[in-house]
């Protein structure tokens, strides 16, 4: 890690998670998708699918406490979730965990270098999407999901409100959380 003045140690950039943290972000992980779940809903989709709320809460995670909570938060939500509402549906568990794994390392990689853009959280559920939809045409890892291409497009199409939710959570962190100015340090150091 640099040593110089402008250098910024991963204590400083990222909070470092209480019990009390870990315990309210992992109930928030849970229960903000559940209470989406409870919305009156007539749609195809689940409601969850449209408003993306497991992804609102791993970016909170990541933003506030770095990777190796936010990893857990993402992981922790789809598997509880599952438990307690059957939702998302169990052939849907393995690529949305693949997809919050993603979002989480590509939203704590771009909160390091650009703390200040209220797009990241949007933009890590197009990269998480878009390394799902690659990695099934490759290996068709997750099932029988239907066309890759078509798989994309209509997830990016359903998620267009919780992107605009995503870019809302991004935003209000920012203005409540400001993250100091990004100085050279150790990328390796805020895992």
């Amino acid at each position: 890690m640099s040593t110089g003045a402008a250098a910024i140690s991963s204590r400083d950039f990222f909070k470092r998670a209480t019990l009390r943290d870990t315990a309210v972000l992992l109930a928030v992980a849970w229960l903000v998708p559940f209470l989406v779940h409870l919305v009156p809903w007539s749609g195809s989709r689940p409601l969850g699918a449209h408003l993306l709320p497991m992804f609102w809460t791993a970016f909170v995670a990541v933003y506030l406490h770095g990777l190796r909570f936010g990893l857990v938060v993402a992981l922790f939500a789809p598997a509880l979730n599952l438990a307690l509402t059957g939702l998302p549906a169990l052939r849907w568990i393995s690529v949305l965990s693949f997809e919050l794994a993603v979002f989480a390392l590509f939203a704590w990689w771009a909160v390091r270098r650009r703390p200040a853009l209220w797009l990241i959280a949007p933009a890590g559920y197009l990269a998480a999407k878009l390394a799902a939809t690659g990695l099934q045409s490759l290996l068709a890892l997750f099932g029988d999901l239907g066309a890759p291409s078509a798989f994309l497009l209509g997830s990016i199409r359903n998620a267009l409100p919780g992107l605009a939710a995503l870019a809302a959570v991004n935003f209000a962190l920012l203005k409540f959380y400001p993250k100091p100015a990004p100085g050279p340090r150790d990328d390796a150091a805020g895992v």
